[in-house]
């Protein structure tokens, strides 16, 4: 998660996810993640596997991995993977 948030907004969408890194109350945070999440989805589908996106598709996937952190941590939802 702090690899995410020091490094500058190359992307448009980057800013959405750092709102929700900086939120510290539990239900505004909800929200932004869950904008955030839409944000990446919507982006993803553009992008689509355009190899010239590359980099654009690896930063997606590490603000999903980000959020998916901060819902974990800070939200405390379960981790589904572990059952």
């Amino acid at each position: 998660m702090e690899e995410f948030s020091s490094r500058p907004n190359k992307f448009s969408w980057q800013g959405v996810i750092q709102e929700a890194l900086v939120e510290v109350d539990p239900e505004k945070l909800r929200a932004k993640i869950s904008e955030a999440e839409s944000v990446i989805f919507d982006r993803l589908q553009r992008v689509g596997q355009d190899s010239e996106r590359a980099e654009e598709r690896d930063a997606l996937r590490d603000a999903s991995n980000t959020l998916l952190t901060l819902k974990k941590e800070v939200l405390k939802f379960p981790d589904w993977r572990s059952q």
